[in-house]
């Protein structure tokens, strides 16, 4: 490394005490931060990593050392990340040092799907088990559930993080990594209301920066609805000038105000934010941009051109990490890739899809992989059990989009589909995405001035409950069964107006006039 002004000056390394050590460590923190903010991360790395190789200050003055450095990797792109542990790993380390560096090596490369990834860890764990270093251990935990991570196996990296203490004094450096990968876990499950109480809990015994868990929380918001709220904390938090925000949380940030933008149909603004991510084409920093790539692909005049959806599919094969914490984004690239007549992709990723529902077992992944085979084979049958399964979750934009695939599936009655279309109408206004809400909207008016068949002479027509599609057959059931318009309204996730037209449609399908004969016909059909 080549001698420059923010080295100048700095301690001997040899026996100095205690006030000299916390000196010496104040400025050598000061001096990795200038030149990480100067464009020097790699020098960065160097200095921190050389002044633990040469360390004789004790284990607390190694521990804070290795903390900052942790903290330095994790704001630096994956290339400069990866390159300078890997030069670091050349020096002259203590055997417990080693093992540290070498587990933080794993632990980005799984992040990113590094193809040496497994054999990383499989190094990191023989030298963890000669030094039997506690922070070794921390980081090679964090590297198998980022492995498990990368491999759609939630249950497998929320088993590894339970067993780490980020409220522990050794952990106080990598506490923030720690609470972060268990937040993903948790949005990942579709346990969004824990994941909020988790990202409001901040640390105050932490050290580093809390932007990770407000982009976390920025994207839950996006998982569950909350668009505006989730714009406002991305814009805040971006504006804030912190340079403490990593490249990757920028990336997050920017692709969560892309998404809420193009929901409100304010396209234009949205290319605007997201045109810079669609350049990067350096494997392994594009997967910081995989989530915004993820927003971009809805917008053929960002993906088409770029090709960001074979890039991002290509990623997604070495770690489905980005699809994770936004259900919607899995359906979004089948979408997509069918649009594009991209068969492949299209396959691919519904592949993907099943691959984490195979090894998550939950609901809201059984109804993704559903919503993706039926946006593949255009299936309606496998796009209503994607809808009836959101229903039991909070993410309401998911369960939005499935409504409108539901509705644009061209072998599904026209009644069925304009009600499907006038509930993800709701459903958008409710989420505060009027852009959305417009699609549905003309989704609406094409089908209600699409002729209606008249019935074969020759084959009678159905009436009764026969007659009634899904959707008021489910409303018909909870107001028979006493419920109220509103309260119908709330647990099926539309407006009271969409309630109140189903009622009257089913009234006049039964030939009847009021709530008691409701509930005597449904009883005496169900008998």
């Amino acid at each position: 490394m080549s001698e420059s002004s923010f080295t100048a000056g700095m301690l001997p390394a040899d026996d100095i005490t205690a006030d000299a050590a916390e000196q010496r460590r104040h400025r050598l923190f000061v001096t990795a931060a200038q030149l990480r903010l100067a464009g020097r991360g790699m020098e960065a790395l160097h200095v921190l990593a050389a002044e633990i190789a040469t360390s004789r200050s004790g284990e607390r003055q190694r521990a804070l050392l290795l903390g900052r450095l942790a903290q330095t990797v994790a704001l630096e792109q994956p290339t400069i990340a990866l390159a300078g542990l890997r030069e670091a790993l050349n020096l002259r380390l203590d055997a417990r040092s080693h093992s540290t560096l070498l587990a933080m090596l794993a632990t980005i490369a799984a992040r990113t799907g590094h193809p040496d990834t497994d054999a990383l860890l499989r190094d990191a764990g023989t030298a963890h088990a000669a030094s039997g270093d506690q922070s070794s251990a921390r980081h090679l935990a964090l590297g198998r559930a980022a492995r498990s991570l990368a491999h759609g196996d939630l249950p497998g990296a929320q088993a590894v993080l339970a067993a780490l203490d980020p409220g522990s004094w050794a952990a106080r450096a990598d506490s923030p990594s720690i609470r972060a990968e268990r937040i993903l876990v948790q949005l990942g499950l579709g346990r969004h209301q824990d994941a909020r109480t988790a990202t409001r809990q901040a640390p105050d015994e932490a050290d580093g920066p809390l932007t990770g868990l407000t982009a976390l929380d920025c994207l839950r918001m996006v998982a569950v609805g909350e668009l505006p709220e989730a714009a406002a904390l991305a814009v805040t938090t971006l504006s804030s000038g912190s340079a403490e925000i990593s490249e990757e949380v920028r990336a997050l940030l920017v692709a969560v105000i892309g998404e809420v933008r193009y929901r409100r149909g304010e396209h234009d603004d949205a290319r605007a934010i997201l045109r810079t991510c669609a350049t990067e084409d350096r494997w392994p920093n594009r997967t910081m941009w995989s989530f915004a790539f993820c927003v971009a692909v809805r917008d053929p005049a960002l993906s088409a051109p770029a090709g960001l959806l074979t890039r991002v599919v290509a990623d997604l094969h070495r770690s489905v990490r980005p699809l994770l914490p936004v259900p919607h984004l899995g359906p979004r690239l089948v979408r997509a890739a069918v649009a594009a007549g991209d068969t492949r992709a299209a396959r691919r990723v519904t592949e993907l899809v099943e691959l984490v529902r195979t090894r998550t077992p939950v609901p809201l992944w059984h109804a993704l992989a559903d919503q993706s085979r039926g946006l593949r084979d255009g299936d309606p049958d496998a796009l209503r059990s994607a809808v009836d399964q959101l229903r039991t979750t909070a993410a309401r934009p998911a369960l939005a989009d499935a409504l409108l695939d539901l509705a644009n599936s061209p072998r599904l009655r026209s009644g069925e589909a304009r009600d499907a279309a006038h509930e993800a109408a709701a459903l958008y206004a409710r989420i505060g995405a009027p852009g959305d809400q417009a699609i549905a909207d003309r989704r609406c008016a094409d089908l209600a001035a699409t002729p209606r068949h008249r019935p074969s002479l020759d084959k009678p027509s159905s009436g009764g409950i026969d007659a009634l599609t899904p959707a008021e057959e489910r409303v018909a059931e909870m107001l028979a069964a006493g419920a109220t318009k509103k309260e119908a309204a709330r647990s099926l996730f539309v407006s009271f107006h969409t309630v109140d037209t189903q009622l009257r449609s089913i009234y006049h399908k039964l030939g009847i006039h009021n709530r008691m004969q409701l509930v005597r016909t449904w009883e005496r059909t169900r008998r």
